[in-house]
């Protein structure tokens, strides 16, 4: 028995992309993981549902996730005031905090970065926890 193969184009011409390897391929665009994941949270929160996402500007990153868990908001407030500056983060702005929730804003210590925090009373007293992190690109801002 004799098998011929043959093919088509020359030796050195590449396959198309799928649509997968060309989806989200700007350069000016970061990859990797959402960074907002490496930030504290409670393990109660972690423990809990969580939605992320990434989107882009011109000049940074925005990467979001969200947990929503049975820890009161004004606990996840309280754990914020505490962690973030121990880490090194600065306060630049908060809203009325209430048991109900609300909402600080922080700054890296390389000031490269800002975080929101946005913490908000659901039924049955659980919380609804978004942090907000937005990174700048190349130093824009």
């Amino acid at each position: 028995m004799l098998l011929a193969i043959s093919g088509c184009g020359t030796p050195d011409s590449k396959p198309s992309p799928t649509p997968a390897e060309t989806a989200n391929t700007d350069a000016a665009q970061p990859s990797g993981p959402n960074l907002a994941r490496d930030l504290p949270a409670l393990p109660e929160m972690k423990g809990g549902r969580g939605d992320q996402s990434q989107s882009f500007t011109e000049n940074g990153r925005l990467d979001r996730i969200v947990y929503f868990s049975g820890v009161t908001a004004g606990h996840v407030l309280n754990y914020y005031l505490d962690e973030m500056p121990a880490i090194g983060w600065t306060e630049v702005s908060r809203s009325t905090l209430s048991a109900k929730g609300g909402e600080i804003e922080y700054e890296s210590p390389d000031k490269t970065a800002r975080l929101r925090i946005k913490v908000t009373r659901e039924p049955r007293n659980r919380s609804n926890t978004m942090l907000a992190l937005s990174t700048k690109l190349d130093g824009k801002n």
